[in-house]
């Protein structure tokens, strides 16, 4: 069983990933940046898929907060508006992002695309 931790107030994404991931992955959610924090400090995960608008921690920084407590850790990136920090996403090591997302019942299908990409090494989903 895979354990995934996803960071976002956005309940639309939340009730999407929830449908996308299926019956052998485990979600943890934290809906502020400092929880994820202490998720990723406390337990093992086997990716992080981090809405970039979520409160309390900059995306960014939550990045790299991530990437210290373990710098193998696969990252997706998730936005609701255009990525304009699209570089800097790549220079924090999350080579794995999703842009922007959209509302609507499509949403489910391209996380669950998304993260199967992102498992196959896929670099940018679009």
């Amino acid at each position: 069983m895979r354990n995934i931790l996803i960071c976002s107030a956005d309940e639309d994404l939340l009730t999407a990933l929830r449908a996308a991931s299926g019956g052998d992955i485990r979600l943890k959610v934290c809906h502020r940046g400092m929880d994820a924090v202490r998720a990723l400090m406390a337990l093992s995960f086997d990716r992080l898929i981090l809405d970039l608008e979520t409160p309390g921690l900059d995306g960014l920084f939550l990045v790299s907060i991530a990437r210290r407590i373990d710098p193998h850790l696969p990252v997706v990136a998730v936005s609701r508006g255009p990525v304009v920090q699209a570089r800097e996403i790549q220079h924090k090591g999350v080579a794995h992002h999703l842009v922007p997302l959209t509302a609507g019942p499509e949403i489910a299908q391209r996380i669950a695309l998304g993260v199967e990409q992102v498992a196959a090494g896929v670099q940018q989903i679009g």
